[in-house]
């Protein structure tokens, strides 16, 4: 049977909160992330635009590269776990590529790849911190559970589904019940704490510059740093700050500007 591994997405600060390279960490140190080519930076030109094609890890053959923690930094926040193999992530990153040629800042970048792997990865129960930045994208996933139980991170997770859709820096996504609980030691990757999760349902929107808003009727309860943010929640009541966002949170949803998890 193959491996059970965790699924883990790192912030990279391309220009304070408002640009961010997206990469996904398999396991302790398989790393997948877009690049531009051999020997090149991830970020696009201004025009928004590669002007060759995208490559993962400066390769075309899907295959990984190597590295245990976040950069200097940088946060990494627990998507999920996963039991698909080295091989058929790279069929998938082979797929994704033949698809998705050329860098498109507004369409088709860093962060929609990791969004697509992370869902392929996981499935149903994946749980990203926040809607991209900006792209255009639309996914959709039914029920789901997902648990980490080694490690410096302990994690469940389960869903009903969801589905939601980014169209350039608009963002909507809206899930159905769902709960979770973590806890965490994990503190050189920004994580320690211990959180639980319980919602009848969320429907979020996001805006240009990071602002967004939800609804979701919820017991949400906690204390730590989770993706290198300060949280603390008592029956859906708290704040998360670092990391470069702010939010504000109620027992009916909550509201939040730049990088703000929920």
């Amino acid at each position: 049977m193959p491996e059970k591994r965790t699924v883990r997405l790192e912030d990279h600060y391309l220009a304070g909160p408002f640009a961010k390279h997206w990469t996904v960490y398999v396991g302790e140190s398989d790393v997948y992330e877009i690049t531009r080519g051999p020997g090149k930076p991830s970020s696009a030109s201004s025009s928004g635009k590669c002007g060759s094609k995208m490559y993962i890890n400066e390769a075309r053959d899907g295959r990984p590269t190597r590295r245990s923690w976040a950069r200097s930094g940088n946060a990494m926040t627990l998507v999920g776990s996963t039991f698909k193999t080295d091989d058929e992530i790279a069929a998938f990153n082979r797929n994704w590529l033949s698809s998705n040629t050329e860098y498109e800042l507004l369409d088709t970048n860093c962060q929609t790849y990791a969004q697509e792997l992370c869902q392929f990865l996981v499935g149903g129960a994946f749980q990203m911190p926040n809607l991209p930045q900006v792209g255009t994208d639309a996914w959709a996933s039914g029920p789901g559970a997902t648990s980490t139980g080694t490690g410096p991170i302990r994690s469940a997770r389960a869903t009903v589904g969801k589905a939601g859709a980014q169209w350039k820096s608009l963002g909507v996504e809206a899930e159905g019940p769902c709960a979770a609980a973590s806890a965490s030691n994990d503190i050189k990757n920004g994580n320690f704490g211990a959180f639980s999760e319980a919602s009848v349902g969320r429907a979020e929107v996001k805006g240009p510059l990071g602002v967004r808003a939800r609804v979701e009727p919820n017991l949400d309860t906690g204390l730590g740093v989770q993706g290198g943010q300060l949280k603390a929640k008592v029956l859906g009541f708290g704040f998360s700050l670092g990391g470069g966002g702010i939010g504000i949170s109620t027992p009916l949803g909550g509201l939040g500007f730049g990088n703000s998890g929920k």
